[in-house]
């Protein structure tokens, strides 16, 4: 049974309803109006500096300079001075490279994980097929079944997908075979990952016991139809105005 939930009503200046709807846009999924809000609200609730965290901030900086630990990117005495006159606005001006409004989505987290991991057994089956399975695969395919591998997200369109795909193998270790790679597609990729990654998840029951795709198996995975102009006009639109 969904949780219940109870309805307000709210109202915003035009203005506002800009702001959020410029943050909707930016966001992979394109949520509605009242989908942003919520997380909008979630995410100020989550992120508000309370007492706890101004009185380990405070206490923090007693003791770096009590330590005298120097050479810092963040100068202690500048934030306590801005979280003492409650000048939090002076932290986002000052660092505006950690004070920012992006969050990873775990829905984007969940899909750049179920794809990477996806590749990993395409390209991984791959390696292992004769020289006559490859030239089968390339035929029945086309030019994406010659030598497939994952070529990232594109950078202009995806960036919150190709962010985590990097971080998940250059900073977290994590699928070491695409270590090093550019991970920009340069063309949007994520809807066709989708509808690959759903033909995989009932192929991935039988790879237990022999933790390796078929031939027929790769070639149904990248014979998935790219999206039509539909999808690539809406990434367009998702731009930020």
């Amino acid at each position: 049974m969904p949780p219940k939930t109870e309805r307000f009503e709210v109202r915003f200046e035009p203005s506002m309803l800009q702001r959020i709807d410029q943050w909707a846009a930016r966001q992979p999924d394109s949520p509605t109006r009242s989908d942003a809000v919520r997380r909008l609200v979630e995410r100020a609730l989550e992120t508000k500096i309370d007492d706890g965290d101004r009185l380990l901030i405070m206490m923090l900086r007693d003791i770096q300079k009590s330590l005298k630990i120097k050479g810092g990117e963040i100068d202690s005495d500048f934030v306590a001075e801005a979280i003492w006159g409650g000048h939090y606005w002076a932290l986002d001006w000052q660092y505006t490279g950690l004070f920012h409004d992006h969050f990873d989505s775990r829905e984007a987290v969940s899909e750049v994980v179920n794809t990477l991991d996806m590749w990993w057994f395409i390209e991984n089956a791959y390696e292992r097929f004769s020289a006559e399975d490859k030239k089968r695969i390339e035929t029945e395919v086309g030019p994406l079944g010659k030598n497939p591998r994952f070529s990232g997200y594109d950078g202009n369109y995806e960036t919150e997908y190709m962010s985590i795909a990097r971080f998940l193998v250059e900073k977290m270790g994590r699928f070491e075979s695409f270590k090093g790679r550019d991970f920009n597609s340069h063309y949007p990729v994520v809807e066709r990952s989708r509808r690959m990654t759903a033909e995989f998840e009932p192929m991935r029951v039988s790879l237990v016991g022999q933790n390796r795709l078929s031939v027929d198996q790769v070639v149904k995975l990248l014979k998935v139809p790219e999206p039509d102009g539909a999808y690539m006009a809406a990434m367009m639109r998702r731009r930020t105005p």
